[in-house]
């Protein structure tokens, strides 16, 4: 697919000061810009086909359109194989709308659900905000939510890798719904296989550089669910969350290359071992009571109370008188 970046970038531009909300275009209103990618404009929008509710228009020019053809195809395929956690479109279609005042439509248009949630870059501030502290199990919650996506994305006759896990990319549909409700969005990115490696022979360099793309990505996810701060930009991370098995997990995961991995691909048991024993881990440090929680329980109280007791009978006999 051969894109003119230059014109595609200088449509972007155009596009972005003709569309300042709040604006008509076409059936649609746009209501503010949620974010702005390489290439495309993310609106919230009402109106169209959102009827009165609210929902998305990723929007591009002509030239960037194919790829945001092709992305819309590759979340309809997800729809379609019934892969569960990736966002579906509201149409199965490109919808394209004029922006100036000539009948020529300029621009295409994916229309997505609006998930009101936030993504989890909202999700880590708040939390990490409220408890002080994150840590390897919310991170072990949520990656089993976010690696259970990729792996169904895998799963495909024609395996999808993301290509670009971060937090900006996984959202909650609306305020109150469950971490196992999280949506991944933006495949943009990804990258279609014709079929996973079988292991009979080495497959080509760039098909496990695609594979270990999301491997690094779910490491980073990780480490900022567990720590609340980016990964750090040189050097060996160190996620110190007291989870021994899951700080090695996190380092794993991030520091894999094409040339020295422990994991192949996001699909990879050894991965998911791996994983278990984390939260197996996790599990037994949750278990274990807190010193506040120990000085409280009943046998702590109850040994207390029989010292306490034997220090007073030991004070009442020392001040009674001693026999002649």
């Amino acid at each position: 697919m051969a894109i003119d970046e230059r014109v595609g970038s200088a449509e972007l531009e155009r596009l972005a000061e003709d569309l300042a909300p709040p604006r008509q275009l076409g059936d649609f209103v746009l209501e503010g810009l949620i974010s702005k990618t390489a290439t495309a404009l993310v609106y919230i929008a009402h109106g169209g086909a959102f009827g009165d509710g609210e929902g998305v228009l990723k929007l591009t020019g002509p030239a960037y359109a194919p790829l945001l053809e092709r992305e819309l195809h590759l979340l309809l395929r997800c729809r379609d194989a019934h892969v569960r956690g990736v966002v579906r479109p509201v149409r199965d279609e490109l919808e394209w709308l004029v922006v100036d005042d000539t009948t020529h439509p300029s621009a295409a248009a994916i229309l997505l659900p609006f998930l009101s949630g936030g993504d989890l870059v909202q999700w880590i501030g708040a939390h990490a905000t409220r408890n002080g502290r994150l840590g390897a199990q919310p991170a072990l919650a949520i990656g089993e939510s976010v690696g259970g996506v990729l792996r169904g994305m895998l799963s495909l006759p024609h395996p999808l890798v993301h290509g670009d896990v971060k937090p900006q990319n996984v959202l909650l549909p609306k305020p109150d719904a469950s971490l196992d409700e999280l949506t991944l969005i933006d495949l943009d990115a990804s990258g279609e296989l014709e079929q996973l490696p079988d292991g009979a022979a080495a497959p080509p360099r760039g098909v496990t550089q695609s594979l270990i793309s999301d491997v690094n990505g779910f490491g980073e996810l990780l480490y900022e669910l567990a720590t609340g701060r980016e990964p750090p930009a040189e050097g060996e991370p160190t996620p110190a969350t007291g989870n021994a098995a899951f700080d090695a997990l996190v380092v794993k995961c991030m520091m894999a290359d094409v040339d020295n991995h422990s994991y192949t691909s996001i699909r990879d048991e050894a991965l998911w071992r791996d994983f278990e024993q984390a939260r197996r881990i996790e599990g037994l440090r949750e278990q274990r009571p807190s010193l506040p929680e120990l000085l409280i329980s009943r046998p702590f109280l109850a040994i207390l109370g029989l010292v306490l007791f034997c220090l007073l009978v030991l004070a009442v006999l020392s001040k009674m008188p001693s026999g002649a």
